[in-house]
């Protein structure tokens, strides 16, 4: 049976934040001191370590980003290339993982050298790969057939939707006398009133256990904003995929979210928000089974309402993504190269107002079709004439059987 154990806190009404971020916890006292002490370097990523809790909490409060301004890519990939090596992954820290992957079965990858291009020469074979592999005629025929399966997907309400309206009916239902005595929101602020109710996001017993897991690392990071961003790429393509198949993932779910993500297929990294929503929305118009601008357009909401979720919220999307990557025997890869490392940042190192700030720029940027390349509006108008001919070429010969009829 079960024992419960009630303990008075040493300090009364003292409130412990994120004790459901499991990752964080584990680390000992010894490997945190270890932590403070080596984690001076840059670009260093310690096994076994943790970063201050003081150092800690001060990122998640202060971060802020400017999603539009360009960063300094930084030079350590030609550095790489110098003594032949490329670096990719979560944090550009990795190589070597790719070296054979030609030799697989992998029809993610699409870098033709993973292990030696730098990262320009990957992304322009990216957007070469990505006009080579658009359908006129698909995107045609998705554009203009009312597609009952399209149409189901783009109308399908996610575990998320559900879940931010739930809390949403939640925080209109709270009383102001109820707020005011709950310590955690004092203030009883906007921003502190939210925070209470998005933690009162749960994780199951099984996400649990893949928190507990997970390796212990202190990452310091290199370009913060192109881990963001990432995040953003890779949320993106499950999402796609998570309406697609109305929340359940398929045998073919691995490959789907890794061929729309660049991340994945392409190792890229990203130093804008317009970037990475251009990529995004290309990739989601050439390669998934329902290529539909409407259905990318749903997509990039249900990203928005993860990030307006939070990380716990975020934390459950990268864990099911996990999920579905581990159990692939060939793409399990782009867990230990990318998946593991988010899980543990986002439970770490991801701040709380940089999400926030971010969703509010997903939620109001506008993708524009004539940034995507591909003449899309053009297609469109030539769909509609040709579905228009078409009908009008089936009702004239409805008519012309219905006159030979009556004359027989």
């Amino acid at each position: 049976g079960d024992i419960s154990v009630v303990l008075s806190k040493q300090a009364p009404g003292e409130q412990f934040e994120n004790l459901d971020m499991l990752t964080s916890l584990l680390a000992t006292s010894r490997e945190r001191d270890a932590g403070e002490t080596k984690a001076s370097r840059p670009v260093i990523e310690e096994i076994g370590g943790s970063i201050s809790v003081e150092d800690q909490l001060s990122i998640l409060k202060d971060e802020d980003f400017d999603w539009e301004l360009p960063q300094n890519l930084p030079q350590a990939d030609s550095d790489g290339l110098m003594v032949g090596q490329a670096k990719y992954g979560f944090n550009e820290q990795y190589s070597g993982f790719l070296a054979h992957v030609h030799s697989t079965a992998n029809e993610v990858n699409e870098v033709s050298d993973p292990e030696h291009q730098s990262a320009e020469e990957r992304r322009k074979q990216r957007v070469a790969t990505e006009d080579a592999k658009f359908d006129d005629a698909y995107y045609m025929e998705n554009y203009v057939n009312d597609d009952d399966e399209i149409s189901s997907s783009i109308r399908f309400k996610t575990q998320f939707y559900l879940m931010l309206r739930k809390l949403q009916k939640a925080k209109k239902e709270a009383t102001f006398s109820e707020l005011a005595a709950d310590q955690a929101i004092a203030h009883n602020t906007d921003i502190a009133q939210e925070t209470r109710l998005l933690d009162m996001i749960e994780f199951t017993d099984s996400e649990k256990k893949t928190m507990m897991d997970l390796p212990r690392k202190s990452h310091i990071i290199s370009d913060r904003q192109a881990v963001y961003l990432g995040m953003v790429d890779i949320l993106f393509s499950y999402c796609l995929d998570h309406r697609i198949n109305y929340g359940e993932p398929t045998v073919e779910s691995a490959w789907a979210i890794g061929a729309v993500s660049a991340t994945f297929s392409n190792l890229e990294q990203f130093s804008t928000l317009h970037s990475v929503l251009i990529s995004c929305f290309r990739r989601g118009l050439a390669y998934p089974l329902y290529r539909n601008w409407e259905l990318c357009e749903k997509a990039l909401e249900d990203v928005y309402v993860i990030l307006k979720l939070g990380r716990r919220a975020v934390l459950k999307a990268l864990l099911e993504i996990k999920s579905i990557f581990d159990k692939h025997d060939i793409y399990y890869i782009y867990s230990k190269i990318y998946i593991d490392d988010y899980c543990v940042w986002v439970q770490t190192l991801a701040g709380d107002k940089a999400i926030r700030s971010l969703a509010h720029k997903v939620h109001h940027f506008e993708v524009d079709k004539d940034d995507i390349g591909w003449h899309l509006d053009a297609l469109e108008d030539l769909a509609l004439m040709s579905s228009e001919s078409e009908q009008e070429n089936e009702g004239e010969g409805q008519s012309e059987d219905a006159g030979f009829k009556e004359t027989i």
